[in-house]
């Protein structure tokens, strides 16, 4: 099964469909190289924040340790907050300057955030806050983010009709307007999203069958996650809430958050747990809804793998 949204994901701003004002405004940082201390990326589920997020840290020089990218939904205390002040203290060894990328940042707790506060002001380090809850942020961070604060949009029918024809020709008639309207008048309007259900229909699933999962891709991220901390429980609690029939969905979503995260792996147990579990997804039979049992138990064992093969 392919992942077009992990395959297409843009390296370039030019590579970006909408959000044109931000843009620009990036654009302008770039071109004088003169960067605010803290960037506050908002919107919703799958618009490309975190690409975005990259995308400014390559332009600032950011590369090898200067790039530093978390989860706070992963750690979100105190004491993560002040292991990243430590970070950000320091030069980096490559690279022009550092970026710390946080996302799903209004994850922090009120104290790690508030941590946050003076080292965002210290030194050349550029912070980038994701986030699709605005509203949960401190207002001393957003006060410091003042001068990038970008809500990212959805894609609008034509720029929807755009990213059907780039990223799935074979499927387009012509312009990829006949399905591109058809996402857009159901709502799917997020690059992710759209990737996600071009997967499916490349599978041979029904148009009306592939956007069905939308609804519930919070929480396939909500299984990343936990697959990641090594945590079954939770995990299968998750799986519990995902009807099967969206299984195909929940395995792109994962299976690109798990090749991101082996990337950042040294060699070793953990990575192997990874690579062993990315290959059985990848190969996963999608004939029917046995194979989301399959995909279970696959995930099972890649939770005791990266746990040290304890349960959880």
């Amino acid at each position: 099964m392919s992942n077009l949204a992990l395959d297409l994901r843009p390296q370039k701003l030019e590579d970006l469909l909408g959000n044109e004002s931000t843009k620009r405004a990036i654009k302008k940082f770039a071109e004088t190289d003169n960067w605010p201390n803290v960037f506050l990326l908002y919107g919703p589920p799958g618009c490309g924040k975190t690409t975005l997020a990259l995308i400014i840290a390559d332009l600032a020089g950011a590369e090898g340790d200067g790039l530093h990218e978390v989860n706070a939904s992963d750690d979100n205390g105190v004491d993560a907050a002040r292991a990243l002040s430590e970070i950000s203290a320091s030069r980096p060894f490559s690279g022009r300057r550092r970026v710390i990328i946080l996302n799903e940042f209004h994850s922090y707790t009120t104290a790690a955030q508030q941590a946050l506060k003076d080292p965002m002001e210290r030194g050349d380090t550029i912070w980038i806050a994701t986030t699709d809850r605005p509203d949960k942020i401190d207002s001393a961070i957003k006060s410091r983010a003042a001068a990038a604060t970008f809500e990212l949009k959805t894609l609008n029918r034509g720029q929807v009709a755009d990213l059907v024809l780039k990223s799935a020709p074979s499927l387009a008639s012509g312009t990829g307007v006949g399905i591109g309207d058809y996402l857009s008048g159901h709502g799917v309007d997020s690059p992710r999203e759209i990737l996600g259900v071009l997967d499916q229909l490349l599978a041979g699933v029904p148009i009306e069958e592939a956007i069905h999962g939308a609804e519930h891709e919070p929480l396939y991220s909500e299984v990343s996650n936990s697959v990641l901390a090594g945590n079954w429980t939770k995990t299968a609690s998750v799986l519990k809430k995902i009807p099967t029939g969206d299984y195909r969905a929940m395995v792109s979503v994962v299976s690109a958050k798990l090749k991101w995260a082996l990337l950042d792996e040294a060699p070793g147990p953990r990575a192997d747990g990874l690579s062993a579990c990315l290959t059985g997804l990848a190969n996963s039979n999608f004939a029917d809804g046995v194979a989301y049992s399959a995909t279970c138990g696959l995930l099972y064992r890649c939770c005791k793998a990266v746990s040290g093969g304890t349960r959880t």
